[in-house]
């Protein structure tokens, strides 16, 4: 819009082709249609050159090459086709203007369309990088939402069963020894096992639910490790609407769990704790002596 009113109504006048004409008088109003017409076909014809070099043409890869271009394509466009439009209509006041400097007025006209036609184009150009930098944060935002997402299912997904695993080893011994604590043991793996499969669809749970839980794994891990584990967790409200992703809280247990040295001479305290809107968790760190690699994908630690 803004190319059309410079090239079709600002400089013919700026160029003294309405000098003679009154507002009431036909040829002005014929002149500004021409001149419009002649407008929309300069900058169309720059505009879809510009388009056809953008395909061909990276601006950050090619600036110079590109620009060297697309200055030459407006000289091609821009002055072949001012000067047709100032020739005809020229022609067309002839007679009332017998003494009209044709050449000067065009050579005035056709400089001043090709530095607006390049104004607008550079401004055009400018404008698409900006929307062209906009989306590249975009899609490499969506991109990155995508990739925390799978880095989650795919957490989601291991954890069930390494944890189930090593229950199911634990519960086997128990009945052999210990039936009570086994049938205590089967409860909270339960709890547990439904809490993983119900919540693994879920991107983030009430901390509330999450802390739940954590519980019954916290009891599982103490019924596997008797007197040898001091786990701190904190009273929650039960309308608090803070959330987390399922499971993430036990990750974090069964991490500092299984690569501490921890016995009943030497327990291992872990405390979690709730600071302002921080959750922290916090253990003592003994890594055990073991030259054994420890099992294990390692997705809990990452």
């Amino acid at each position: 819009a803004l190319g059309y009113l410079l090239l079709g109504v600002v400089i013919p006048r700026f160029a003294l082709l309405f000098d003679k004409l009154a507002w009431n008088d036909p040829d002005y109003w014929l002149a500004t249609g021409w001149f419009l017409v002649a407008a929309v076909a300069i900058w169309e014809s720059n505009r879809r050159l510009a388009l056809l070099l953008r395909a061909q043409l990276d601006w950050l890869r090619q600036p110079l090459w590109k620009l060297a271009i697309l200055v030459a394509a407006n000289f091609v466009c821009t002055i072949p086709l001012t000067i047709g439009a100032v020739q005809l209509w020229l022609w067309h006041i002839h007679l009332p203007f017998p003494m009209f400097d044709w050449l000067a007025t065009t050579r005035v006209i056709a400089t001043n369309n090709t530095v607006t036609v390049l104004f607008l184009l550079h401004a055009y150009e400018t404008l698409f990088l900006i929307r062209e930098r906009h989306g590249d944060r975009r899609r490499f935002e969506h991109l990155e939402r995508a990739r925390l997402q799978a880095e989650l299912e795919n957490m989601k997904g291991q954890l069930a069963p390494h944890f189930l695993f090593n229950c199911l080893n634990t519960l086997t011994a128990l009945i052999e020894r210990d039936p009570p604590t086994a049938v205590e043991f089967n409860t909270h793996l339960a709890d547990v096992t439904r809490y993983l499969l119900t919540q693994k669809n879920r991107d983030l749970v009430s901390l509330t639910e999450e802390l739940a839980f954590l519980r019954s794994y916290v009891r599982l891990m103490e019924l596997r490790f008797p007197l040898s584990l001091r786990i701190a967790l904190p009273a929650l409200a039960a309308a608090d609407t803070r959330r987390v992703p399922p499971a993430s809280l036990q990750l974090l247990l069964e991490n500092a769990i299984k690569h501490n040295r921890h016995s009943e001479a030497e327990p291992l305290a872990i405390d979690l704790r709730i600071e302002s809107e921080t959750l922290i968790i916090t253990n003592p760190l003994r890594p055990k002596s073991s030259l054994r690699p420890t099992a294990g994908t390692g997705t809990g630690l990452a």
